[in-house]
């Protein structure tokens, strides 16, 4: 009867899919492949379990693997060398992420349209004008001509993942393979590369300096100044010590960037050219490229040993990145004579991402430093050639085909400068400078942080960290806490790098990067814990410029007043910050909101609500009625400040900007609200705005407070990898989600698709430490196995799971054992046990 149920429910399944996708993309495979009993759907269901026990011979393996997966599906990897750990490694992760291990270097590589046919033409052209795909092979060649170790664990993991695309017969290809009716490629070290650089592309790269260079033309430039500021403020900075990091020697000169001529034809041409290029990408939200975009954020935190109830340090990290099914992360474990690593994996890259050792813990959050320019172009009359330091030169044009799945090839035209990648048209041309272009060894880099066992040699590798750029945590055994920003941070000519740039000169030109010692890091502060939520690194004394128009801080707020609110932390209080919500926003308004009444402006309806927000704790909770109410009043609120002409079609200035202004500067003068006759300062335009909002809520939600559920209006959505609509029924959710924006636990809008995508706690009191850690979804891409999203109950209630780390595959208990896999050499002759009488 199993049998049967499960053959109705793929029959359904195949049946509803590929409805979807013929309306979607027009094309699918033939659909008696797919419902065939033996080879179809049904077959893939099969396949969802790994057998028990099972032995493989692999080509160039020197002696066996065990790998052990637990009952949670996590591969623990035990070999006698690294190399052979590695490619079991690439093996596994193909086992159970191959369509992932495909589909992410496609992206960066402009091949959706490959698999996905016509409707991703348009996609592939603008992810091949980003420059991803053209760097990528001067990438690989700069690590191969390093020739050590970084190409060499890359090689060892193309070999497990061709082993395992060898034994594969096409009726066992994942299902996303078989309903687009295409195959993957042969994996290489340079799909790693472009794994590394859509991870670069999702953290690094923004293409707004055409909104900033428009803006900064609109508005004089003091109002430029207080609405878009280079420096932030309602944060704390990552680095509690400033100023003396750096010597007077090395401090760089700093003027405004220089910019091409606003007045000029080329300019505006060129600024309307990278706004199109900036729409197109945010337009592929909800696509199948968008892939992990949109998800720029995470937390990490520490505690040392004398603010730890442990008496060692306790550190934590939790990754905000777009929420997908198969998730971004798979947890691995790799044990041998070099190394005994636990954490999470990108599938397709070859060692641990974050995580813990027997020495070690480390997590990652993105810095935010500006890592990209974009330069106006003068072009000749003929469009070739560009202006140069006086000087016209030609533009390189490369003629690229874009296959196309189910129709005829397509080409493109592409255009290079000496500054990079070009957007051109024939009105204007635009360069992009962008450390994706750059050169990096971030995989050795990894590799050493991996195997290191003190803070001390874990710096000593991040010396090779390239892209993208990070904000790196650690902590060790010995009672070391610490934290350094790592990556290509660029140096300017000018200094600074904000707008759309002059390409006529090289007055902003890179003209080198930073070294490790001069960015922002700290090392055992006094203050016994460290913390970063994508906040402004270093404050105004640091030297160098680090970024403009700082969008986030909040966070930052709310970590600094717990870590300060009590003088010792447990792991389970570090495990609980994951999980606060409580608002900051209502925190700074509170005293706004006391002082309403004087003004003589509120409603009754609305003092109503004043009160049930002053009565608030806070907790953006899923049983919450105010902060459903909160939400409405901050909407309204910034509605009516930015209501100026100005604003129209035109991007906003940041929350944490609206903030700053209605607590700080309340009588600026974009509060007063347009369409009326008094002149409002932010007080006034609060309560109206509160007035407003009364009204709403009794509208939209009912007049009893009661039945305003905060759980009722925001969820959680976990979309299939693709962001597919027509994967629809591989999606999960949504599901009723607590937070705000910018709480620590991250969920600013009302449908939330990126959030924290792995939280990990690590005592490292015990020996060896002990780690806790979850991710929304499995460790199996198949829809159809019970890993495909068995952590996602776990993920809704913040819990965490245990992260066994057992030393020998011996020490795994029969209760955690799932299934086990021995890899053995090709002609592997097990050697010969002796009796005693022997």
């Amino acid at each position: 009867m199993k049998r049967w149920t499960q053959l109705i429910v793929c029959t359904l399944l195949a049946g509803v899919l590929l409805w979807a996708l013929q309306a979607r993309f027009g094309s699918v495979p033939p659909v008696g492949t797919l419902l065939d009993p033996v080879d179809g759907v049904f077959k893939t269901a099969r396949l969802a379990h790994h057998d028990t026990e099972t032995t493989l011979e692999i080509d160039g393996l020197e002696a066996p693997v065990d790998v052990i997966r637990d009952e949670r599906g996590v591969p623990h990897i035990y070999a006698q060398n690294d190399a052979d750990a590695i490619k079991a490694m690439g093996y596994v992760v193909a086992q159970d992420r191959l369509f992932q291990l495909d589909f992410i270097p496609r992206v960066a590589s402009g091949r959706l349209a490959e698999a996905f046919g016509a409707a991703s033409i348009g996609t592939d052209r603008f992810l091949r004008r980003t420059g991803m795909d053209w760097a990528a092979p001067r990438i690989l060649e700069a690590i191969e001509a390093r020739g050590d170790i970084e190409y060499d664990i890359m090689e060892w993991y193309s070999a497990g993942v061709n082993a395992y695309l060898d034994a594969l017969d096409p009726s066992e290809l994942p299902l996303e393979f078989r309903l687009l009716g295409y195959t993957p490629d042969r994996h290489s070290p340079l799909q790693m590369i472009r794994l590394l650089q859509y991870m670069t592309f999702d953290l690094t790269y923004n293409s707004d300096d055409a909104e900033y260079a428009e803006m900064r033309q609109a508005l004089t430039a003091e109002d430029y100044n207080q609405l878009f500021p280079e420096y932030a403020d309602l944060y704390v900075p990552v680095i509690p010590e400033t100023g003396g990091m750096v010597t007077d020697s090395l401090r760089l000169r700093r003027s405004a960037p220089a910019t091409a001529d606003m007045a000029s034809a080329s300019w505006q041409h060129a600024r309307d050219l990278l706004a199109t290029h900036h729409d197109t990408r945010h337009a592929l939200k909800g696509t199948v490229a968008e892939g992990y975009v949109f998800g720029k954020g995470s937390n990490n935190w520490g505690v040392n040993g004398s603010r730890s109830a442990t008496g060692l340090p306790i550190l934590a990290d939790d990754m905000h990145l777009s929420l997908s099914l198969p998730a971004i992360w798979y947890e691995v474990h790799l044990v041998t004579p070099t190394r005994d690593v636990y954490g999470v994996t990108l599938p397709g890259a070859p060692t641990v991402i974050v995580g813990y050792n027997d020495h070690i813990a480390w997590g990652l959050t993105n810095t935010g430093a500006d890592q990209i320019d974009h330069y106006a172009l003068t072009l000749d009359d003929s469009g070739t050639r560009y202006l140069h330091n006086g000087q016209y030169k030609p533009l390189e044009e490369v003629a690229v085909p874009i296959n196309v799945n189910g129709s005829e090839t397509v080409m493109d035209t592409l255009y290079y400068s000496h500054w990079g990648p070009t957007l051109k048209n024939d009105s204007g041309a635009v360069a992009i400078q962008w450390v994706g272009h750059k050169s990096t060894h971030t995989l050795r880099a990894l590799w050493g942080i991996n195997a290191a066992t003190s803070y001390g040699e874990m710096t000593e590798a991040l010396a090779d960290w390239g892209n993208p750029m990070q904000n790196i945590l650690a902590a060790d055994v010995h009672g070391n806490l610490g934290i350094r920003s790592t990556g290509y941070w660029p140096i300017r000519q000018s200094g600074t790098g904000a707008g759309l740039l002059d390409g006529a000169t090289d007055s902003s030109a890179w003209v080198g990067r930073l070294s490790l010692d001069q960015m922002p890091n700290s090392l055992n502060p006094e203050q016994g814990f460290l913390t970063s939520t994508n906040q402004q690194p270093a404050d105004r004394s640091y030297p160098h410029y680090q970024n403009h128009d700082w969008s986030t801080g909040l966070r930052s707020l709310r970590a600094d007043s717990l870590f300060r609110g009590k003088a010792q932390h447990t792991v389970d209080d570090l495990k609980a910050y994951h999980g606060d919500v409580r608002s900051i926003q209502h925190a700074l308004l509170r005293p706004l909101l006391r002082d309403l009444p004087r003004l003589g402006l509120l409603t009754p309806a609305a003092d109503s609500m004043r009160i049930m927000l002053l009565e608030w704790d806070g907790e953006t909770d899923v049983e919450s009625n105010v902060a459903l109410l909160m939400d409405e009043w901050m909407d309204a609120m910034r509605e009516m400040t930015w209501d100026e002409p100005v604003f129209d079609d035109r991007f906003k200035p940041a929350q944490v900007r609206f903030l700053s202004l209605l607590l700080n500067e309340p009588s600026a003068k974009w509060f007063d609200i347009q369409l009326t006759v008094p002149i409002e300062d932010g007080p006034m335009l609060a309560a109206k705005a509160l007035n407003q909002t009364a009204e709403t809520m009794h509208a939209e939600y009912g007049h009893d407070p009661a039945g305003w559920r905060w759980g009722d209006h925001h969820t959680v959505l976990f979309r299939h990898l693709t962001q597919s609509g027509a994967l629809r029924p591989l999606w999960r959710g949504p599901y009723e989600y607590p937070g705000f924006s910018e709480t620590l636990s991250p969920a600013s809008a009302r449908t939330t698709t990126f959030s924290a995508s792995w939280r990990m706690v690590v005592d490292l009191s015990q020996t060896p430490p002990v780690g806790y850690g979850v991710y929304p979804g499995g460790q199996s891409g198949n829809p159809f196995s019970r890993h495909y999203a068995d952590f996602i109950p776990t993920y809704l209630e913040f819990d965490h799971f245990t992260l066994y780390k057992p030393a020998t595959a011996a020490a795994i208990p029969d209760e955690q054992r799932g299934s086990t896999l021995r890899f053995v050499p090709d002609d592997y002759t097990p050697p010969t046990t002796t009796t005693a009488d022997e």
